[in-house]
């Protein structure tokens, strides 16, 4: 029997809607195995998994036909908390996780709607957060914590429930390679100590090839391209994985020459930044400069101040020291100003739509960035890039429907919209595959050549930061220069 089964499944999210997310799609998973989920950016991957999790259509959406079971018992004739007996979600988005404001009372939450003895969730509170080595996050705010300390609190969350299987939806696209590296050892002991099925959608698969039975290519519409790839046959299905736009182990990104220096757009000059007046610091007496026509990367594992640096660059974090952009003190420019000079892409994209439509969000853009266009040519261009981006067919759906890595590239669309000269990035490619990846590096790299850009971005994808101009990796609270090489 089979852990999981989703038979001729056809989904859609809206009863009008044109296009149907899942078509006739099918997926089984094997008990007690490892199984690792690849395809290109909205290909209906995260789809499935809320499908198979019992979220769709319970919550949202249509399906027209099709039925899930697990182990052996349909989904439909199970309730929320019987479902959770046999398999939890983790999200893309952390965010979307929680019901409470720290980890602690969120585990609390969780450990009381499967009737665990309250008299044990102390210890398996504190045991849990032990194994994944954020003890010190469960009394502290999410709102403090970074989007790789958010997706390791809501995996804590999931394995101290004891499921019988446990769906992650790109656990790693905020954490750092050391700590992804860890969560897949923890994670096999899981399996191999407690029978877990573990189920993973991921656009990168090294982190899984000393720890996956299979990987299963999934195409559009759901529909599965090929299965049965493991991680001593993979070599033989390159040509297929690029073929399909989605990343192979091993393949690098290719570095240009690094650009002259445009001036100075943003200088550092003994700035120290934190997340909160009553949080410690996490940079400290940082001294550097950004440059026009250039891009640079910064890296670093997660929680270190990545995120917090771009909001204090923006005068939405506290920060000591000086900061000037374009020679002038920061503290002396006006918010309305700044955003004229400055864009960003947050970590979760999803915090910066202000539309409920995917053509309306871009033609908002250039609305603002470009009045010099007619409508016309404003519908144009937006119809141009959206083409480019692999949106143009979404045009009419909400922001807030689109998988992550779609929406992490309408975000990149909207800022490349405007006429700042600045543009901070966080974490641009995450969630997307490798035909998108490309895509969005190379626009940004002729963006801050031709129009003498200066972009900043973070990144735990170390062979994306080898794209960049310049590296700053941030260990022990300082932003240190890396040596330029090949790949890092």
């Amino acid at each position: 029997m089979e852990f999981l089964s989703a038979d001729n499944v056809t989904f859609r999210y809206f009863e009008l809607a044109k296009h149907n997310i899942l078509e006739h799609a099918s997926l089984s998973i094997h008990p007690g195995t490892i199984t690792v989920i690849i395809g290109n950016s909205g290909c209906g991957k995260s789809t499935m998994a809320a499908v198979c999790a019992g979220l769709y259509p319970e919550n949202g959406g249509e399906l027209l036909s099709g039925a899930i079971t697990l182990c052996g018992r349909d989904i439909r004739s199970l309730s929320p908390s019987e479902r959770s007996r046999y398999l939890t979600l983790m999200f893309q988005n952390p965010d979307l996780q929680f019901c409470m404001d720290t980890l602690r009372k969120e585990l609390r939450f969780c450990l009381e709607n499967i009737s665990f003895p309250p008299e044990e969730m102390d210890s398996r509170i504190e045991e849990f957060a032990a194994g994944l080595s954020i003890g010190p996050l469960l009394d502290r705010s999410f709102s403090t914590l970074s989007g790789g300390e958010k997706q390791k609190a809501a995996l804590c969350c999931l394995l101290a429930l004891g499921s019988q299987g446990i769906l992650l939806d790109e656990p790693f696209a905020n954490i750092d390679p050391e700590s992804s590296r860890e969560i897949v050892n923890l994670l096999k002991k899981q399996n191999s100590a407690h029978h877990t099925t573990i189920i993973a959608i991921d656009h990168q698969l090294d982190n899984w090839l000393t720890a996956a039975d299979e990987f299963i290519l999934m195409g559009k519409g759901g529909q599965i391209v090929k299965r049965g790839i493991t991680p001593e046959n993979l070599d033989q299905y390159e040509e297929l994985f690029l073929a399909q736009g989605v990343f192979f182990p091993g393949r690098q990104y290719p570095k240009a020459e690094k650009a002259p220096s445009g001036g100075t757009a943003v200088e550092l000059d003994q700035v120290s930044v934190k997340s909160g007046k009553k949080e410690p610091f996490l940079l400290e007496n940082c001294t550097i400069r950004f440059e026009y026509g250039q891009m640079t990367a910064l890296t670093g594992p997660s929680g270190t101040g990545k995120t917090t640096l771009f909001h204090a660059l923006l005068k939405q974090r506290p920060y000591t020291g000086t900061i000037r952009i374009n020679g002038n003190d920061l503290r002396k420019i006006k918010e309305k100003d700044l955003f004229q000079m400055a864009g960003i892409v947050f970590q979760n994209p999803s915090q910066q739509f202000t539309t409920t439509n995917v053509l309306d969000e871009v033609m908002e853009n250039l609305n603002i960035w470009c009045p010099g266009l007619n409508d016309s040519q404003k519908k144009q261009r937006a119809k141009d890039l959206m083409t480019q981006y692999g949106l143009w067919e979404y045009r009419r759906y909400s922001p807030y429907m689109l998988s992550q890595g779609q929406q992490r590239r309408l975000a990149v669309l909207s800022v490349l919209c405007g006429e700042q000269r600045i543009l901070l990035l966080d974490e641009p490619t995450y969630g997307q595959d490798d035909r998108s990846t490309r895509a969005i590096m190379e626009q940004l790299r002729l963006k801050a050549r031709d129009q003498g850009l200066c972009i900043v971005f973070s990144t735990h994808d170390l062979n994306l930061a080898a794209c960049a101009d310049i590296t700053y990796h941030i260990q022990e609270k300082e932003l240190k220069p890396c040596q330029r090489s090949t790949h890092l």
